[in-house]
């Protein structure tokens, strides 16, 4: 797979936001604010309750309880996308956006901080021209009122879809001056993204730089086990084995996949990515049958989330075929490379490194067929005594 980090995508929750009218019931508010705190605590699952009861607190039809019910249905939407559940996070943010429009206009703090929250969501979808639209939009709206930490969190989702997009140069312009003034959490993630960047332009030793400060940040201002930190020690990683430091790189993949199956549990794309990426090392090092496992989990994992035609789950199969090459089993890796090229070719630019490395496997696994034939017919030509 290719060598682009693990992106951290901030939060931007509204909570502290909130407007407590006369008759909105304070239990809706202590609630909204719990949920804050369960949440930036890794604790999703107990968010995700106690936001809901939050959404059924609010229940009366003025203007600022309809608004206080449209934050927290964004909050949600925040918490949605954290776990993996992108087509309900879409709908919960979508509407959150629409109602907070109908009651305050589209110029708003709150509505900025829902148009970042949704673009976040469209990046992880890989709909990137609607991801990059919100996020412009949101940062327009920022930029008018006065700097604030959503800005800051917002700049970071945009840097994280200029990666996508292999804007590396404009990534790193947007992302080096954050670094101002920022606290130990908000520089892991900017460190971390960072790091992102120098691995997508192969610059591996400022990469394991950048990835070592985001960790000792992580480590400073967030709990052991949280998916920020699983996220640094994953680009720290990366960084070490395309250096050739293999025994530290192996410990830091499994203990990145080893905090988000804690915090996600086995079934979310962010676990399926450290499978994947253990998979790349795993065969990279010639440890096929371990390498065929992971691919094959990881692979489960994207379809799942995405679907079976998304470009993630073909490379995830495609290196999974070139598994099979190494194991020279080459019908079944012929097979597969033929199911997952065509419609690779058809999804991505024709300089996509995704694609520039499906092309690769395609072009070893013909030559050793190749070679593998002309082996037969010498050896049936030249038969043994």
């Amino acid at each position: 797979m290719g060598n682009i980090g693990s992106r951290v995508i901030p939060v931007l929750l509204a909570v502290t936001g909130l407007v407590q009218a006369q008759n909105t019931p304070t239990s809706g508010l202590e609630l909204n604010r719990l949920g804050k705190q369960l949440y930036l605590a890794a604790r999703y699952a107990e968010a995700e309750a106690v936001y809901r009861r939050a959404l059924q607190s609010f229940d009366g039809v003025d203007g600022q309880t309809s608004l206080n019910r449209a934050l927290t249905l964004g909050n949600l939407g925040v918490l949605l996308r954290t776990q993996g559940r992108y087509g309900e996070a879409e709908r919960s943010l979508s509407e959150s956006l629409h109602r907070i429009e109908t009651f305050e206009g589209c110029d708003t703090l709150n509505f900025a901080v829902m148009a970042s929250n949704l673009a976040s969501v469209y990046w992880a979808l890989g709909e990137l021209p609607k991801a990059e639209k919100l996020a412009l939009r949101a940062d327009a709206i920022f930029t008018d009122h006065r700097p604030n930490e959503s800005m800051r969190g917002n700049r970071q989702i945009l840097a994280s879809i200029y990666v996508a997009e292999r804007r590396l140069e404009d990534a790193d312009q947007l992302l080096l001056p954050l670094l101002e003034g920022a606290n130990d959490q908000q520089a892991a993630s900017i460190y971390n993204n960072l790091a992102a960047v120098n691995l997508g332009r192969g610059d591996y030793a400022l990469a394991e730089e950048r990835s070592r400060s985001a960790v000792d940040m992580a480590r400073r201002g967030l709990p052991a086990v949280h998916p920020v930190l699983a996220a640094c020690l994953n680009n720290l990683a990366q960084s070490l084995r395309f250096q050739g430091h293999y025994l530290e790189a192996e410990k830091l993949y499994r203990d990145a996949l080893s905090i988000w199956e804690q915090v996600y549990g086995p079934r979310h794309p962010d676990v399926a990515r450290g499978l994947i990426n253990l998979g790349a090392f795993y065969h990279e090092r010639e440890r096929e049958a371990g390498a065929e496992d992971l691919y094959l989990r990881g692979a489960a994992i994207y379809e799942q989330v995405y679907g079976p035609q998304d470009f993630r789950t073909l490379a995830a199969r495609n290196e999974l075929a070139d598994v099979l090459r190494a194991e020279r089993r080459y019908t079944e890796s012929e097979k597969l490379a033929r199911a997952t090229l065509p419609p690779l070719r058809q999804s991505l630019a024709a300089d996509d490194p995704v694609l520039t490395r499906a092309l690769s496997n395609w072009a070893r696994l013909e030559a050793e067929i190749e070679r593998a034939g002309r082996l037969a017919k010498v050896s049936q030509s030249h038969p043994r005594e």
